[in-house]
């Protein structure tokens, strides 16, 4: 199965306070490619043909990589071009555009140039918190003519969610939105929540799916519910009592 490598974002969609300042881009890549090695390599005319590469090193201002799949038109056809470089990981994504790609002289290693501008998005505006390991806590998307999908939550902020669902079980796309969907745990539910699908990644499973979304047109007790929820499971978590973190949620009341 090929790698998971993630697009890069439209540069006009981005936020300035995204950009890293000139003096901070070596140190900062250095600490981005720790967390997540594996990198996507995009053509500048976003025509798709990328590839995957893991990410080794920083040598003497080259960004040293090692291939994980084959550029489409064979690795000569990107010698000498510009590239934008995308990793991904569950909080940020790090981007930028390096030109100069050449292959190493042992045949099996890529360099390409230091880039002059750095790029690393924050994945949420808020803080996220890592959902209990609790089997009687699930979100219950609404699909519709009483149909219901019990899906598990994988991460909560004050505004999104990270959900993973069976794959195929319902249709999954970026733009989609889920209505009247809620929190529930044996006795207990939550009111309507309306979510919309900001991103879709695959599942650690291979018959799994995760949901990026975020809250559409939210209540004040959709809000309440929401940060009520994410605050109880962190406060259990550092109190030590993770299996009782319903106790303090709005819904469990």
């Amino acid at each position: 199965m090929s790698p998971t490598i993630y697009p890069p974002e439209f540069l006009e969609k981005i936020d300035p306070k995204f950009h890293i300042e000139k003096g901070s881009i070596l140190k900062t890549m250095l600490r981005e490619i720790a967390k997540t090695p594996l990198a996507g390599v995009y053509a500048v005319d976003g025509s798709g043909k990328e590839f995957a590469v893991t990410i080794l090193d920083i040598y003497k201002g080259l960004v040293v990589m090692k291939p994980e799949t084959e550029p489409p038109g064979g690795f000569s056809s990107i010698i000498g071009t510009s590239q934008i470089v995308v990793a991904c990981n569950g909080n940020s994504k790090m981007q930028f555009l390096s030109n100069d790609f050449r292959m190493h002289e042992d045949g099996v290693l890529m360099t390409c140039a230091l880039p002059q501008d750095l790029i690393v998005i924050q994945r949420r505006k808020e803080f996220r918190t890592l959902g209990p390991s609790d089997e009687d806590f699930n979100f219950v998307l609404s699909l519709g003519a009483g149909q219901e999908l019990l899906s598990r939550v994988i991460d909560i902020s004050d505004h999104g969610i990270l959900l993973d669902l069976r794959l195929d079980a319902t249709e999954v796309e970026v733009g989609r939105y889920w209505h009247s969907g809620y929190f529930e745990r044996p006795k207990f539910r939550s009111g309507g929540i309306d979510l919309i699908i900001r991103n879709v990644r695959p599942g650690r499973a291979l018959d799994r799916i995760r949901a990026g979304c975020e809250l559409y047109n939210p209540s004040k007790n959709v809000l309440k519910d929401f940060e009520s929820t994410r605050t109880a499971i962190e406060n259990a978590r550092v109190a030590g009592r993770i299996n009782r973190w319903y106790l303090s949620a709005s819904w469990c009341e």
